[in-house]
């Protein structure tokens, strides 16, 4: 009886512990959004992530995600559940000033790290 539950105990340890999310779904993409005006990098910009171009949900309100620029770079870490069954996905990335808009798109694939600039 005690080899049959160490037996069971073993099996459920080695389980649990082979797959992990990340072997599953993969790594999470990077994206570095650079912000810069006239070609200098702007500290303190709030970038706006978003998976639809929709005019109508195309404000922050509506963001999937947002980051603040440091050294003019904003980081975002897409999780691989963000891109469902789809190897790649593109993804737009936004600044707001003044009642305009500057953005950037970008297609990016699991588990890649890619980086995109905003000039305004």
């Amino acid at each position: 009886m005690r080899k049959v539950f160490l037996l069971f105990v073993s099996i459920a340890i080695v389980g649990f512990t082979s797959c992990s999310k990340e072997d599953i779904l993969g790594k999470d993409a990077k994206v570095k959004v650079k912000v810069t005006k006239f070609g200098i990098p702007q500290n303190g910009e709030t970038v706006y992530m978003f998976d639809s171009l929709k005019k109508e949900f195309f404000r922050p309100f509506f963001a999937k995600d947002e980051s603040v620029t440091e050294n003019g770079v904003a980081t975002f870490y897409i999780g691989a559940e963000k891109f469902g069954n789809k190897k790649q996905k593109a993804f737009y990335f936004a600044i707001f000033k003044g009642g305009y808009y500057y953005k950037v798109a970008t297609n990016i694939e699991k588990s890649e790290t890619k980086t995109v600039e905003i000039n305004y």
